[in-house]
């Protein structure tokens, strides 16, 4: 039975009470096992490191195969950064912040130390950004069009960038993929045809 990661957004500073709710439905429906994430918040590197040991814990039991990961916005960048090290066999993320060097929204919404509040010096946000690393496996990106949280051109960038990481852009803003439950139900099947493909692709 395949495995799945799940991490909630807040932007790496609150919880996302609503998360487990309306996703859990969904994960079911596609025909995965939730694993629910409690990582640190206020402290990115901490949440990377929490998100890590739990991909490390679900291979050791059933294989890099059947472990994904899902994640909605600064959940999204740790199921990003998941899959570009190659710790889970393939990964959504909705509107991920995929370049923390380049966001600019936290810093209007949360003040001009956000970077600070979340544990980020300049170095460490480029090198924790899933944009400016490598991507070993597949990752579907869920985005809306209109979204003034994460702008659809930093999604649009990462999907250009690498040909692992896929992209569906959706009408609406940074929760549009919340009145489509489908949509979020193709995707988490999407993960097991590529990660399935990726299987038996060139050279396996």
């Amino acid at each position: 039975m395949s495995q799945l990661l799940l991490f909630h957004g807040g932007s790496f500073l609150f919880e996302d009470p609503t998360f487990e709710a309306a996703s859990e439905p969904l994960v079911e429906a596609a025909g995965f096992i939730p694993h629910y994430v409690d990582y640190p918040l206020g402290d990115v590197t901490a949440a990377v490191a929490r998100a890590q040991a739990e991909a490390a814990r679900l291979r050791s039991r059933y294989g890099l195969d059947h472990v994904f990961a899902y994640g909605s916005s600064a959940g999204g960048t740790l199921a990003a950064l998941l899959a570009g090290n190659g710790l889970v066999a393939a990964a959504v993320a909705k509107a991920p912040p995929s370049d923390l060097a380049e966001w600019t929204w936290p810093l209007t919404t949360y003040g001009d130390d956000y970077y600070e509040q979340i544990g980020l010096t300049p170095e460490a946000r480029y090198r924790l950004s899933p944009l400016r690393r490598p991507a070993q496996r597949p990752l579907l990106l869920l985005q809306g069009r209109a979204d003034a949280v994460v702008p659809a051109a930093m999604s649009e960038a990462f999907a250009a960038k690498f040909g692992e990481v896929s992209l569906w852009l959706l009408s609406g803003g940074h929760k549009a993929e919340r009145s489509r439950p489908q949509v979020v139900i193709r995707a988490l099947r999407w993960m097991l045809r590529a990660s399935a493909a990726e299987a038996v692709g060139p050279g396996r």
